[in-house]
């Protein structure tokens, strides 16, 4: 398995995580956080994560930063034995028929518990292989990992992948909630709350960044809430000492 730099001038030793709670609907407690990568020192060249991923466009560099992100939130995922990691990765890695025992081999080797490690599948990355996928979504549950469909509502084929996948959580997608308010949105982010809680399955809402919709999502039956509202992504220190101090963060506080 190729863990090396990408090739074509960027290092992993300019590249880190931040980590963005995601808080129980009630706002008690943090319950989780997601891997969101971050470039250490930003200039002209790599001043966002996308600037990072367009150096990544080939397909071994891809695979390289996408192990890169898992290895190193798997090892961070150590300090926080309360909480579950969200862990991005592409939908090239669900069309590798190994995806799944590599990443638990690469748990196992970091010491992590895969039952507190959820793999996030990107619902805008169009999967071309079905079969493969949901194999490899079967094979990550049995070894203890939760899968976790993101961006939900922006991709080629929503309710598809609902009938398809065997995922565990729905990550409803920021443009719903910024809509909340308007007719459309907020019924759409009703049903797909009720649609998701009758398939069994978990529901955070992404990108919430006022009092308003979270109250409203909470309302509504969402799970988790992740967004500015309570927090930015931040370092891995920092999250460290909010569990610490046991304060769920709160920016309009």
């Amino acid at each position: 398995m190729d863990r090396s730099p990408g090739r074509h001038g960027v290092s992993f030793d300019e590249l880190t995580l931040h980590y963005q709670p995601q808080v129980a609907a009630d706002a008690s407690r943090i319950v989780s956080v997601e891997a969101l990568l971050r470039v250490l020192n930003p200039e002209p060249r790599l001043m966002s994560p996308a600037d990072v991923l367009a150096f990544f466009e080939a397909p071994e560099d891809e695979e390289a930063l996408d192990w890169w992100v898992f290895r190193t939130a798997a090892t961070d995922s150590l300090r926080w034995p309360q909480l579950s990691v969200g862990i991005n990765m592409s939908a090239a890695r669900f069309r590798d028929p190994e995806f799944a025992d590599e990443a638990f081999a690469l748990a196992q080797e970091v010491g992590a518990d895969p039952k507190r490690l959820e793999i996030e599948l990107v619902e805008s990355s169009f999967i071309q292989d079905f079969e493969t996928a949901v194999a490899n979504i079967e094979r990550l549950r049995a070894h203890g990992f939760r899968v976790a469909l993101d961006d939900f509502g922006t991709g080629y084929s929503s309710l598809t992948y609902l009938l398809k996948l065997p995922i565990d959580k729905l990550k409803i997608d920021k443009s719903f909630v910024d809509g909340i308010g308007t007719i459309q949105s907020t019924v759409i982010v009703q049903a797909v709350v009720a649609l998701a809680r009758a398939l069994g399955l978990k529901i955070t809402a992404e990108g919430v960044e006022t009092e308003e919709q979270w109250r409203f999502l909470k309302i509504a039956g969402c799970h988790l809430i992740q967004g500015w509202y309570f927090s930015k992504a931040v370092e891995a220190d920092e999250i460290t000492r909010l569990l610490e101090t046991r304060v769920v963060p709160r920016a309009a506080a």
